[in-house]
């Protein structure tokens, strides 16, 4: 009996080891120097995703409001104390994420830290098939026009909502 139970703890703490978010850093680059990262990304992939169209021919900004959403969906899965979101915005961004990795033409299982260490690169790294499954060339021209991808802007507009203005105050009576 003593042995099932063991078994089954250690089965559960190998579970939660494997469902842990990653730990991510967004680089100076995809940030204004001296603010939060946290808040830079809110404010920069919201602004990116709202209006696609004022990235037209600029790969560079529209990688890096896809490394900001990419540092938000992982970053969002970690407990913030200094920080509340609705139960909403964390898996709107995950939604929102999957989006973009599909349009953009990443693997859904890239590890996050590269696939913003690719985008926020100078140049560009778009030349890994693991990440990129698009290929440097298609996954360029895609950043260089980007279009209104639904999910990655409802997901980033209601975090800059709630980090602007505060938790909603729904009564439910």
């Amino acid at each position: 009996m003593r042995r099932g139970v063991a078994a089954a703890a250690l089965a559960l703490l190998a579970l939660a080891g494997c469902t842990a978010a990653p730990q991510v850093t967004l680089p100076p680059v995809a940030t204004q120097t001296g603010y939060d990262p946290f808040r830079a990304a809110i404010r920069g992939a919201a602004d990116a995703f709202a209006y696609p169209e004022t990235l037209a021919n600029r790969p560079r900004e529209a990688a890096i409001a896809v490394a900001q959403l990419e540092y938000l969906a992982t970053e969002m899965m970690m407990p913030r104390r200094s920080l509340n979101f609705s139960g909403i915005v964390a898996p709107s961004l995950q939604a929102a994420r999957y989006e973009v990795r599909s349009w953009l033409g990443i693997s859904q299982s890239a590890p996050p830290q590269a696939v913003i260490d690719a985008l926020t690169a100078n140049p560009l790294n778009l030349s890994d098939r693991a990440i990129f499954t698009a290929g440097p060339e298609e996954t360029l021209r895609r950043l260089s026009h980007m279009p209104r991808l639904p999910q990655a802007n409802a997901a980033t507009a209601a975090a800059r909502q709630e980090l602007e203005f505060g938790l909603p105050d729904v009564d439910i009576r």
